[in-house]
């Protein structure tokens, strides 16, 4: 049983044919579509009219042989009684549980709390409602200066909308790859007509029926048509609890993705991948981390395939060796104007990062380090240099 029926769940089920697992497969999706690709969603579905087919993951049905349950959600588990339920009320027996239900957008709460005009963006159905509103001129307030609001701010911008960008941060970025990084990414975003309003927050909305404008915690008003909330996300666990599972970020696993009960006992039939598994370290001596780039998904979900077809059969994946440990190297890319930004490792971890090649003004790398260890490295543009370096980031 699989829950979770985006990218991560696919994978995942993929994983498991690919390794020899003969048994039923089944994923349940909250969506009622079937897995599709979501970096598409902030930057060419909205700006080149793309549809679900244009962004949907090719699945090979004769060769995967998955049920795929949709628009379904999981709202409870039994891990002693091997009982999942849904929001339907049934209930699904299970041997093994994969836990792929990513994340959900933060959403903030304000005085007058309209709901009419604000947005987010995690889905097809989220994009598809933006794109439904957006037009040249709109004027859109986007809360949040992470990835999903530059490269929205990005993407709206290129359509003729005007752009301002709220955000509690000083520096966008800053926390992710630095505040050179940052504050060189809000120059090309300023050059470009991209108007920033950091260090604030919003603290009410105003209109009647529907956003008219917000109020920002300095007192400043900004009238909009559109108000976007990209302030983060939340790990979809809810469906876990009274397991004695740690949920406190995600859901806590071993270092072979089980997860674990708050005691450190990791259970032998249910898994973690993708945005919610918070696994630990290998080389760094730091509390177990939450990644939510891209790649991961692939990477746990390739693992945790590996790892139930070698617990159903012993012996059946010759490669696999015992104390072997799931140490991925995160990465992402972000395509903002003509601004593409590679990473690979976590920067955020370091504690020095030195400009290494290129210029700040143009194309550049820069090298993240802890106590002299490379962690991390990121730049924009010289993605060929770039990739020769990351053989060498430690985690």
């Amino acid at each position: 049983m699989i829950v979770g029926a985006a990218m991560g769940g696919l994978r995942t089920a993929e994983s498991l044919r690919r390794f020899g697992f003969t048994g039923g497969i089944t994923l349940v999706g909250a969506e009622s579509h079937l897995p599709y690709n979501r970096p598409p969603l902030s930057k060419d579905f909205l700006a080149k009219g793309k549809s679900l087919a244009d962004i949907a993951f090719p699945i090979r049905h004769e060769e995967l042989q998955a049920e795929f349950i949709l628009g379904d959600p999981a709202r409870s588990l039994d891990i002693d009684g091997s009982t999942l339920g849904l929001e339907s009320g049934a209930k699904h027996n299970f041997d093994y549980l994969v836990a792929a239900t990513g994340l959900r957008p933060k959403r903030f709460s304000f005085p007058n709390d309209l709901s009419q005009g604000r947005h987010v963006l995690r889905t097809y159905d989220d994009a598809r409602s933006l794109r439904g509103v957006v037009a040249p001129e709109r004027r859109v307030v986007i809360f949040g200066a992470g990835f999903i609001g530059l490269e929205l701010a990005a993407t709206l911008r290129t359509l003729g909308c005007t752009i301002n960008i709220v955000a509690i941060e000083e520096i966008p970025l800053a926390g992710t790859l630095g505040d050179t990084f940052g504050r060189e990414i809000r120059r090309r975003h300023e050059r470009e007509g991209v108007n920033f309003h950091l260090g604030l927050s919003i603290e009410d909305l105003i209109g009647t029926k529907r956003v008219e404008g917000v109020v920002l915690s300095d007192g400043t008003e900004l009238h909009c048509d559109i108000l976007i909330e990209a302030v983060g996300s939340i790990p979809n666990v809810d469906w876990l609890t009274g397991n004695g599972l740690d949920l406190s970020n995600g859901v806590l696993t071993d270092q072979t993705l089980r997860v674990m009960n708050e005691l450190g006992t990791s259970s032998d039939r249910v898994f973690a991948v993708g945005d919610i598994a918070r696994f630990p370290y290998v080389a760094q001596s730091l509390p177990a981390r939450r990644i939510e780039h891209w790649n991961i998904p692939i990477e746990s979900a390739k693992w945790v395939g590996r790892q139930i077809c070698h617990q159903d059969e012993p012996g059946s994946i010759p490669d696999l060796q015992t104390g072997e440990r799931f140490n991925p190297l995160p990465s992402f890319w972000s395509d903002q104007f003509s601004i593409s930004i590679l990473s690979y490792g976590e920067p955020k971890l370091s504690n020095e990062s030195p400009l290494v090649e290129g210029e700040i003004s143009d194309e550049f790398i820069m090298s993240y380090r802890r106590d002299g260890e490379l962690v991390g490295i990121a730049g924009i543009g010289m993605r060929r240099e770039l990739n020769k370096l990351r053989g060498e980031i430690r985690l």
